[in-house]
Parts: structure tokens; C-alpha cells; sequence
């Protein structure tokens, strides 16, 4: 029997953004005890808060909503964990990557596992501040030597350092989101992933289920991987 494991963090208020997004808010409308028919919620949130999604809008003023991806996009039949713990700042490198050789470029989605999930719990000043990222070479190297890949994952709130990213006009999201420098297809990029669940497992199958938000940038998103034994 097939099992699967969510890689999703739930959303609630008061959860951790990245420092200076808008927080995310619940608002009860109506509800039972009050003598309302039934209960709701109203939900307000940052396309970028919590485990979610960018399209290449986010980037790319005539790149694809988040609602133009092929569904295809967020299936993926052999997804690929790489270990590569950071220190605070750190940078995912090329090397992190070859070492996995052909399982690399057999990958059609990379999981990079820094270790920084396990500050997300317990002390939000230290994940949201001086994570580690992918290097911009990095992320070149992604986009053009590794063509069966059609996204990648990481367990931190960015996959670019921030800092780095505003002075180079955000290098690593254009690697993988734009359409115009590079002949290869775009790559979906999820960020403020869980990683614990599928650490130590054997990955079989992966997908996400976006939100079909029209002409936008990110969404909200849970990741689903299909896991065998240890």
C-alpha cells in the first residue's frame, strides 16, 4: 500500500513570515455557538507566506500566472532529496549537487534539505534571518544541465539570499523563471518546505496542488510526496 507524507506547513495566524510580509489573518464571519447556520472563515494572506509556489510572474512581468502552469508541472515520478546542511548565510553550491551523479539528472524535482526546518518551530528569529540559499551558479547549473527537472524545493523561506538577491536583480529566481535568457523550459520553485518527513525515506512520487489564482504570482500549496521503505 502506497504511503504518503505532506510536506506543507498547516496555515494559522500569527504563523512565520518572512520579516515585514503582511501576517496572515483569520477572521471568523460566522459561526454556530453565535447562532449563525453554519461556520466560516475568512482567510487573508501573502501569496509567499508559509509552504507555497512561485510562477514566473513573480519575476517575470510576462512570465506565466500562477494559473498558466500545466498541471503536469506539479507532478513529479522522481523526485530527489539532497543533503546539503548550512551554516547561517551558507550557499548551496554545484559540488552539494554532482556528488548525487546520476540520480541527478534522472530528478524531474530536487528537495534541498539545508537543516534549517528545524529552527522553524522554535525560533523563528534564527529561520527567518541568514538562511542559507542556492548560489546563483548554482542555479544556472540547475536550469541548463539538468533537463528532466521541472522544479526545485527548499526547506528555508527564500531559495535566494535576499540581501544578494537585491543587489544582482534576484539572480537565482531568474534562473528559473525566466523565459527569455534560457532556451530551457521554467522551473517551478517552492520554498518554506518541511523536509523532516522524508528524511532517511526512499522518495517514489511527488505533486502539489496549487491554487489556480489568475494572473498571479505564487500560491499557497501543499506538497504530497509517496514514500517506500527506509
Amino acid at each position: 500500500m502506497a504511503k504518503y507524507v505532506e510536506l506543507g506547513y498547516p496555515i494559522y495566524e500569527g504563523m512565520p513570515v518572512y520579516p515585514g510580509l503582511p501576517e496572515v489573518k483569520l477572521e471568523g464571519r460566522e459561526r454556530k455557538e453565535k447562532g449563525d447556520h453554519w461556520n466560516g472563515t475568512v482567510l487573508s494572506i501573502y501569496l509567499h507566506a508559509g509552504t507555497h509556489v512561485d510562477a514566473p510572474w513573480h519575476h517575470m512581468p510576462n512570465g506565466k500566472g500562477i494559473d498558466e502552469v500545466p498541471i503536469e508541472d506539479f507532478i513529479y515520478s522522481h523526485p530527489l532529496l539532497i543533503d546539503c546542511p548550512k551554516d547561517p548565510n551558507g550557499f548551496i553550491e554545484v559540488e552539494d549537487l554532482e556528488k548525487y551523479g546520476e540520480e541527478l539528472h534522472e530528478a524531474d524535482i530536487l528537495f534541498l534539505n539545508t537543516g534549517y526546518w528545524k529552527h522553524r518551530g522554535t525560533d523563528f528569529v534564527t529561520y527567518s534571518n541568514d538562511f542559507p540559499a542556492l548560489s546563483p551558479k548554482a542555479a544556472a547549473w540547475i536550469r541548463t544541465k539538468l533537463p528532466n527537472c521541472k522544479a526545485v524545493a527548499i526547506d528555508t523561506l527564500s531559495i535566494e539570499n535576499i540581501g544578494e538577491g537585491i543587489k544582482d536583480g534576484f539572480s537565482v529566481h531568474h534562473a528559473f523563471l525566466d523565459h527569455e535568457k534560457y532556451s530551457e523550459p521554467t522551473m517551478l520553485i517552492y520554498e518554506d518546505i518541511n523536509m523532516e518527513p522524508i528524511i532517511g525515506k526512499k522518495l517514489k512520487s511527488a505533486f502539489a496542488t496549487p491554487l489556480r489564482i489568475k494572473g498571479h504570482d505564487a500560491s499557497v500549496v501543499n506538497m504530497v510526496v509517496e514514500i517506500g521503505e527506509d
